[in-house]
């Protein structure tokens, strides 16, 4: 199979909370008709339905929930799944036994866009900060709570403290709980941000964030990031291609 023959792609980024599927047309374009389902509420009827009105020619998973995969390969049992033997676009120098394919996939769009020099910080149920360095080299990187994991898990080990919405606090003084808990949650995790990405070489790379919290955390920190909700989708697309590659010849 020719490279290009393997559009329309259906890629599907299978985390922890939302599994998204997208269509890529064809190497290098924006996924389009994206669906979200809850990972509570993914069947397998609901898989093969989305798989059959895309009319794709391949598709391509990035999983790290194991119930969500063995959904994915029993509604389409022709869905590669991302793995730590899949071919990449970039080197490493980690461990691919433990690393998840939603980060190898962070990791391909960065080496696609950027080339070199890069950390993708990825926001929903965990965390993740990702390194991309100035030899094109994935050396690692650092995974935390997200933020709303942060804020129920507060909620859920007090008594009287509610779950709150996150995002930025008006003041960092709090005159009621609501405002004391989201100064402190919004704002100390603004702090875990910077430092970890402070940490991670960010006076020398660009910063992506992505995911699902992206935008509130970027309007969190105090400096200049790019916020890209469809990094991920476009880094399986990339990753996908090279699976189709590698399985022609």
């Amino acid at each position: 199979m020719r490279p290009e023959s393997c559009y329309p792609m259906l890629v599907i980024d299978a985390g922890n909370s939302v599994v998204k599927f997208a269509v890529v047309t064809r190497a290098g374009a924006k996924p389009q008709n994206i669906e979200t389902v809850t990972t509570d509420k993914l069947r397998v009827t609901r898989v093969r339905t989305i798989c059959r009105q895309n009319r794709n020619r391949s598709v391509v998973a990035s999983c790290v929930v194991p119930r969500i995969a063995a959904i994915l390969r029993a509604g389409c049992p022709s869905v590669s799944l991302i793995g730590e033997s899949s071919d990449l676009n970039f080197r490493t120098d980690v461990d691919r036994r433990t690393v998840g394919a939603d980060r190898l996939a962070n990791m391909a769009e960065a080496a696609r866009r950027f080339g070199n020099n890069v950390i993708v910080a990825d926001f929903g149920t965990a965390a993740t900060f990702d390194v991309l360095d100035g030899r094109g080299r994935f050396i690692g990187g650092a995974i935390a709570p997200g933020l709303r994991v942060m804020a129920m898990s507060l909620s859920k080990q007090t008594a009287l403290l509610p779950v709150i919405e996150t995002k930025p606090p008006r003041t960092m003084i709090g005159k009621n709980t609501l405002d004391a808990l989201r100064a402190g949650l919004c704002g100390g995790y603004a702090g875990l941000v910077e430092h970890l990405v402070k940490g991670l070489g960010a006076g020398e790379k660009r910063v992506v964030f992505t995911g699902g919290d992206a935008g509130v955390v970027a309007r969190l920190v105090a400096r200049k990031v790019l916020v890209e909700p469809l990094w991920t989708l476009g880094g399986i697309a990339i990753l996908g291609g090279l699976i189709t590659r590698e399985a022609s010849k």
